[in-house]
């Protein structure tokens, strides 16, 4: 199974915290928002994908390489009043919403958002031995053979660093755009998502609204889940699919967005398992990475 090689760890967990991005913080990585109780209220927001990742290039460990997931994911707000009725994105007061991602197992059970990196696990480390003499080995004594055949190993008392898995801007604020059948909505942009690890994965959403001193929590309003991607190796990757009508209605409204206007490459080989990925013919584009600052 992909991903099966590395060892994932609980964002929550206090023994360690992640080295964000080449930072090292030496505090627990606990979440500062807690989950809104729905039951008996109406809910008020309803938060949905308006566009599904598919697949991605692993970024790896380096703290510069990154290859955004292609589609890049979009999350569609829409707002009810006290009626329950659904509001006009006009009406609406968006420079508070947020949706924060998270990356998950496909199975939505564990969080694979920290990783740990697979270049500082503890490893043996050979202990210098010297070497024989001439005369010892020509006495065939059996220290001289015992010290010929010895070897000793010590372990390094480093800890492993755990990193991010999900790396580039997991937070995103509200956009008023179109969509591509000219309808006006509140949009969420993740254009600058990586994943470090290959294997199949899938997204958690969740919208918040920033607090203020009144009311310092911060709660989930609203939570969505993208559909299962796959993210492969640098020898395996398919290749970036061709720009999606919603990405280039973005484009046409001022979003600094990279539109790809023609699908070249090998096809991608259809496998069993795959039902919640795009298996249209795609490319082998090597500099797939977009540059800083632009959407794809």
């Amino acid at each position: 199974m992909l991903g099966s090689k590395y060892q994932f760890c609980d964002p929550t967990d206090c023994r360690g915290a992640p080295d964000m991005d080449g930072l090292s913080l030496n505090l627990p990585v606990i979440p500062t928002y807690v989950q809104h109780q729905t039951e008996g209220r109406l809910q008020k927001y309803d938060l949905e994908m308006a566009q599904h990742p598919v697949r991605a290039r692993m970024c790896g460990f380096g703290e510069k390489d990154r290859r955004p997931l292609d589609p890049p994911p979009v999350v569609r707000l829409r707002v009810r009043n006290d009626r329950g009725e659904f509001m006009q994105c006009e009406d609406v007061d968006i420079w508070k919403f947020v949706v924060s991602a998270t990356l998950w197992a496909p199975s939505s059970d564990s969080d694979r958002s920290i990783v740990i990196n697979p270049n500082t696990l503890p490893s043996a480390v050979p202990v210098y031995q010297p070497p024989v003499s001439a005369a010892a080995a020509a006495s065939g004594s059996a220290a001289a053979a015992a010290a010929a055949t010895v070897t000793s190993s010590i372990m390094p008392l480093s800890e492993p660093v755990k990193v991010r898995n999900l790396v580039g801007t997991t937070v995103s604020n509200a956009y008023l755009l179109k969509d591509h059948n000219d309808q006006l909505n509140i949009f969420f942009i993740f254009h600058d998502l990586s994943v470090r690890t290959e294997g199949r994965f899938r997204l958690k959403f969740q919208f918040t609204i920033i607090p203020s001193e009144e009311d310092p929590r911060a709660f989930v309003e609203s939570v969505t889940w993208s559909n299962i991607f796959e993210v492969f190796s640098a020898k395996t990757f398919p290749g970036m699919t061709d720009s999606t009508e919603l990405s280039k209605a973005f484009a046409a409204q001022g979003i600094k967005i990279t539109i790809r206007k023609s699908v070249r490459g090998r096809p991608y080989q259809h496998r069993p398992g795959d039902d919640d990925l795009d298996n249209n013919n795609d490319d082998d584009d090597d500099d797939d990475a977009p540059p800083p600052g632009a959407i794809r």
